[in-house]
């Protein structure tokens, strides 16, 4: 019995994989047409970008649309499989041999085990990768519009610092705005203003170069206008923080290695910026919410794929489709609610999980498994 059982394991995992593997490449084909491969051919065309370019443009897209890919094609696989063993009567005969559905469940549970730790592999090494390889490709390495507050330890902002670029070496197009150590009805917000062409980065201080500060006088207008080549702000500390703050900023969550990320996070935590932080963290959470996604996908194309003897086989890929939509649809709208605070940001990285999962127990109810 044991080496019979071991057969119909290796029978329904081989047959899952390879409708798995027609299931990613299929996402792969329909997501790279109209998303990425237009885009990289009218650069070549337009001689925007070299063939070479184009072509490491081309498989450094891959890794992110991986991490949809795979779960997907668990899904897709497992559906596929069940739903041809339906037809052919092989799961009735299965079935009457005395395999239950749990025992059949079982090989794609743990092929769906390798989709979560791929899944999981490219979410912490191959994305930061790729995404940061493909702006430094690009030249897309511009910040602009950094502002860092600068509070007192009470909380009250002390001074405003506004950057219009960062290249990544120097910033440019510098503001900084002082304020009032006195705020009063009669008196400006203002103590003065700062403007430079450009800024540098000390290990404890920042420099700004070749500017004008403008000294507000109590009534509101400027009392004294004075050049200047070279002006220290922040202190070692505040230098360090600023810093960090800007690096970061230059990078979006998925460009982030775990430890990058959590480094972040605490950073936003020290610098009272609630809503930034929810939202990372409702990213950082993601990376695990959507690898363990593969687990409950492949179970739910299974459950899909197992009909009754009459039922309408076009039923099972129709509640497929919608499922795989709702589960990606939702995640942009729930990534606001972390970020305004509504939901916490574990929650709403776990809601489409926690949607397929309802989706399981109810199949489950509904086919009598």
């Amino acid at each position: 019995m044991f080496w019979k059982m071991k057969i119909l394991d290796k029978y329904i995992f081989s047959q899952v994989l390879k409708a798995t593997l027609m299931g990613v490449l299929l996402f792969l084909i329909l997501w790279i047409s109209p998303e990425i491969l237009f885009k990289i051919i009218r650069k070549f065309i337009y001689g925007e970008i070299s063939f070479e370019l184009a072509l490491k443009l081309f498989f450094l897209e891959m890794p992110e649309i991986l991490t949809k890919a795979i779960p997907v094609g668990l899904m897709l696989g497992g559906l596929f499989v069940f739903d041809r063993l339906s037809k052919d009567s092989e799961l009735t005969i299965m079935r009457m041999s005395g395999v239950s559905t749990f025992r059949l469940v079982l090989p794609i549970f743990f092929l769906s085990l390798i989709g979560v730790v791929l899944c999981f592999t490219v979410y912490k090494h191959m994305i930061p990768y790729s995404t940061s390889e493909i702006k430094r490709l690009k030249g897309d390495v511009f910040q602009r519009h950094f502002v860092y507050i600068d509070k007192e330890k009470d909380k009250k902002p002390k001074q405003i610092l506004i950057v219009g670029g960062f290249t990544g070496d120097y910033l440019y197009d510098i503001k900084l705005l002082r304020f009032s150590d006195k705020v009063q009805a009669d008196t400006p917000l203002m103590k003065s203003i700062l403007t430079s062409r450009s800024a540098e980065i000390k290990d404890d201080h920042w420099k700004l170069i070749e500017g004008i500060k403008y000294e507000i006088a109590p009534n509101g207008v400027y009392r004294t206008t004075k050049e200047f080549d070279e002006f220290r702000i922040f202190d070692e500390e505040t230098a360090k923080k600023a810093a960090q703050l800007l690096i970061y900023s230059t990078k979006r969550p998925r460009e982030m290695l775990d430890k990058e990320l959590l480094d972040y996070i605490a950073l936003l935590k020290i610098m009272d910026m609630p809503e930034e932080r929810r939202f990372t963290l409702s990213k950082y959470y993601q990376r695990f919410s959507h690898s363990f996604g593969c687990i409950l996908l492949g179970i739910c194309g299974v459950l899909l794929g197992i009909n009754r003897p009459r039922e309408r086989r076009l039923i099972g890929f129709t509640l497929g489709a919608a499922l795989i939509f709702a589960y990606y649809i939702f995640i942009p709208f729930l990534d606001m609610l972390a970020q305004v605070g509504t939901l916490p940001p574990a929650l709403a990285a776990w809601v489409p999980n926690l949607i397929v999962f309802g989706a399981v127990v109810g199949l489950v109810k509904y086919k009598n498994i």
